[in-house]
C-alpha cells in the first residue's frame, strides 16, 4: 500500500503577542526544511513570515484574545505564506524600490513590507475576510535537490572543454 503524499499545507495559530513572532518563524523554517526547500528560500520564507506576523501582532488593531493564523502552502513554484488577523484595515500597496529615490523617508518600522515586496518579487497582497484580513506572500521556490544538482553541474568539468584543451 503506497504512503500518502507529504502534506503541502501547514496551519498554526498564535496569540497576538510579539513573543510569538520568533516561535512562528522557527516553525516556518522547520516546515520549509522538511518540504525540501533550499536554504536561501528557507531564509526568505522566514524573513517574510517574520515581517507579516510582526505586523499582525504589533500594528494590527486586533481585539484582545484573538489569535493570528499562519498558513504555509507549498505550491509548484512558490511557498505561499498567509497571515490572518482580526483587523479589517487593508494594507496600502508598496511602491517599487526603483520608485523610491530615498528610503530615508520611511519610518524605522516602515520598511517591512518593502522587504516582503523584494523577497517575493512583488507577489503579495491582502484579502478581506468576514473578520479581519489575510495578508499573503509567495516566495519563489527551489527545491534543495535541484540546487544540489545545479551545484554539481557547476563544479564538474565540461567534457567537451576537457577534450579541446587536453585537460583530464
Amino acid at each position: 500500500m503506497p504512503l500518502p503524499p507529504e502534506p503541502t499545507t501547514d496551519r498554526s495559530r498564535y496569540p497576538a503577542h510579539p513573543r510569538q513572532v520568533g516561535i512562528a518563524r522557527k516553525r516556518a523554517e522547520g516546515v520549509a526544511t522538511r518540504w525540501g526547500v533550499d536554504q536561501q528560500t528557507v531564509d526568505s520564507v522566514a524573513s517574510v513570515l517574520t515581517e507579516l506576523v510582526a505586523n499582525a501582532v504589533i500594528h494590527a488593531c486586533t481585539p484582545k484574545g484573538r489569535e493570528v493564523g499562519v498558513t504555509l502552502r507549498l505550491l509548484d513554484n512558490f511557498l505561499r505564506i498567509e497571515v490572518r488577523d482580526a483587523d479589517p484595515t487593508p494594507l496600502a500597496p508598496c511602491a517599487e524600490p526603483s520608485e523610491l529615490a530615498d528610503l530615508q523617508h520611511l519610518a524605522s518600522n516602515g520598511r517591512g513590507l518593502l522587504l516582503v515586496h523584494q523577497l517575493c518579487d512583488g507577489r503579495w497582497g491582502s484579502a478581506d475576510e468576514v473578520i479581519g484580513k489575510t495578508v499573503w506572500a509567495e516566495v519563489p521556490l527551489r527545491r534543495a535537490a535541484e540546487n544540489s544538482a545545479r551545484e554539481r553541474a557547476a563544479t564538474e568539468p565540461d567534457p567537451d572543454l576537457c577534450q579541446r584543451t587536453g585537460a583530464p
